[in-house]
């Protein structure tokens, strides 16, 4: 046998194995998901969703992210497509699709429970929703407000259900008029474009009720003192404070 020969068996011996022991290339793959919006849920203009591939299996730690990728969405529902690499999949663990919606740097949908995906049971195709977190202002939005009886239906984030629930009217000047659940007020609002203030103090009765009527009351009079800004949606109106956090969701009573 010639050195040449030899040489060349050696060389092929060589490379067979470093390719026995090289790692397999990941292989690449799609999780399909179906995005859809929450009951009472706004998506604003022109709206990019990020979703990702979490994986959650520590429940002391954060979790980790094992793919993420922006689409474009008009409306939802909607079905997107998802890649991710099969090799950062382990069926021991567990996963969780999540995913947001930002407006002006501000997240105003977001996934608010985990959608199983991937392992251990979960569905081939998840479906997960996005709820409101923040309001969603547009133009449409920015309708007046006023000669429409509002009625509170959350507060703070905790859904009120009472019965005789405290309501908000206001007339085109901006005075209003407002029953707190026990009293009523009057005084006289500041409001723009989605803007709106109200005054320190106003006027109103001074009904004492039963002690959780009173603490209904207060905690309407308290959110009414927070709020800097309105988004309406149809019959829907939100009052938020000045971080953009919504302190009450009104409805627009039926007559």
């Amino acid at each position: 046998m010639t050195f040449t020969k030899t040489l060349r068996r050696g060389l092929a011996a060589t490379f067979l194995a470093a390719c026995a022991a090289a790692p397999a290339l990941a292989e690449p793959a799609e999780l399909d998901v179906v995005v859809r919006l929450a009951d009472g849920a706004a998506l604003p203009p022109e709206a990019r969703m990020q979703v990702e591939l979490l994986d959650v299996s520590r429940a002391d730690a954060a979790s980790t992210t094992l793919a993420a990728r922006s689409y474009r969405i008009d409306s939802l529902p909607a079905q997107i497509r998802l890649p991710y690499e099969t090799d950062d999949v382990d069926a021991r663990m567990s996963y969780a699709v999540s995913a947001s919606i930002a407006m002006d740097g501000t997240t105003v949908l977001r996934t608010t429970t985990s959608f199983p995906a991937l392992t251990r049971n979960a569905p081939e195709r998840p479906e997960i929703v996005l709820e409101q977190v923040a309001p969603v202002a547009m133009e449409a939005d920015m309708q007046g407000i006023a000669g429409i009886p509002w009625q509170v239906s959350e507060i703070g984030g905790r859904l009120l259900v009472v019965e005789d629930a405290p309501t908000l009217v206001f007339d085109a000047e901006g005075n209003f008029a407002m029953y707190g659940g026990c009293n009523r007020f009057t005084g006289t609002a500041e409001i723009g474009a989605g803007t709106i203030s109200f005054p320190d103090a106003f006027a109103g009765t001074r009904r004492m009720c039963p002690a959780p009527r009173m603490t209904l009351e207060q905690t309407m009079v308290d959110a009414v003192g927070t709020v800097t800004g309105y988004v309406r949606n149809g019959s829907l109106l939100s009052l938020t404070n000045a971080a953009g956090v919504t302190v009450l969701r009104l409805n627009e009573r039926p007559e």
